[in-house]
């Protein structure tokens, strides 16, 4: 038996850039070392050096963009998603 998708069931995502970018991730207690895989406008697939539970609010450094403020959305082992809060007036 497949997999049968409906209208209803399909999801709209923004558009994702591939990337391989090393960045870091500040979970508020520590500074830890990220690479992001794929980048939205609204938010990216990450991995980390430890695993961060969903609802954490992280800052990350993304070079060439600077300082974003990110919720972990869903977290599969080391990988993660994050939504993107907002990039304005993040304290360093």
């Amino acid at each position: 038996m497949g997999l049968t998708l409906s209208a209803s069931t399909f999801v709209s995502r923004p558009p994702r850039w591939e990337c391989d970018v090393d960045v870091i991730i500040d979970d508020g207690c520590s500074e830890l070392s990220g690479r992001i895989a794929n980048i939205s406008e609204s938010g990216f697939m990450a991995e980390c050096e430890r695993r961060l539970p969903l609802g954490e609010i992280v800052t990350v450094i993304i070079p060439g963009r600077g300082r974003v403020r990110a919720e972990v959305c869903w977290a599969v082992g080391w990988r993660l998603g994050a939504r993107i809060l907002d990039e304005a007036n993040v304290s360093a």
